[in-house]
């Protein structure tokens, strides 16, 4: 699973610099972003081919980007951790492809500040259509919940991005609605709520702190996609754990 997860790492890298930019997935084949050259398999073999080209290109000797290869790293953490919790399930397989969003979206939002709807909108439509599947494979959310925990997560974060713009501020992009809709689905009601209170506890703990020390300015909660996807992780794996300890101290 270790294996299969920074495979799909490669991968996530791959789409998370084409696709928000409107460009090809399969054309042209991996290169090297300063000189061009083609890389040969010895190049893509994940993590592996980073560490023995100690982070250069084997072509101009330019620096690669470690965020490559810690991404490579955290899809196979992601994957050992679903084979680890959910067996060799479908519970497994619809966590596994939404996180793989996640992250995604964690990558395009923190080098770019950009959440895309070209991943987001997918994301959302795979989340769906796991939760349309419920009868045959059995996982969860089913659909209603999958429904409900879209309508939540969206509209939460709408009227954060909506209020504030009446009276001409602005504190988060219109894309973080969409990413909250997506971990809602991802999630199902009343997950969801989970989700959304650790995004907005992390978020304003976060503000707070660079404001206390002047890092900042209150403003634009800048990557707001690295607290949904905190929150839409913990969700995913330990979700409904927290409800039912939360149920047990009588505080749900």
């Amino acid at each position: 699973m270790f294996i299969l997860g920074i495979s799909v790492g490669s991968f996530i890298n791959v789409v998370a610099d084409r696709v928000p930019a409107g460009k090809s997935i399969l054309y042209p084949p991996s290169h090297c972003f300063n000189c061009g050259h083609g890389l040969t398999a010895r190049d893509l073999i994940p993590i592996f081919s980073y560490l023995s080209l100690k982070g250069r290109c084997r072509y101009c000797g330019h620096a690669i980007p470690a965020r490559f290869m810690l991404v490579e790293l955290a899809s196979g953490l992601l994957f050992m951790l679903v084979l680890i919790l959910f067996g060799l399930s479908w519970q497994a397989v619809t966590t596994a492809v939404m996180g793989c969003f996640l992250i995604i979206l964690f990558i395009t939002d923190l080098e770019q500040e950009v959440l895309p709807h070209v991943i987001v909108y997918p994301g959302i439509a795979a989340a769906l259509a796991f939760a349309a599947l419920q009868p045959v494979t059995g996982t969860t959310p089913d659909v209603m919940s999958a429904l409900g925990g879209f309508a939540t997560g969206f509209a939460v974060f709408f009227l954060v991005w909506v209020v504030p713009r009446i009276f001409n501020k602005e504190l988060i992009g219109f894309g973080a609605a969409g990413m909250a809709g997506l971990i809602g689905a991802s999630v199902g009601y009343p997950v969801v709520l989970i989700a959304l209170g650790i995004a907005i506890l992390a978020g304003g703990l976060a503000a707070a702190i660079l404001v206390a020390f002047r890092i900042r300015k209150l403003g634009r909660l800048r990557q707001s996609g690295m607290f949904l996807t905190l929150a839409g992780m913990l969700s995913l794996f330990y979700g409904q754990d927290i409800i039912d300890a939360l149920l047990q101290l009588h505080i749900l």
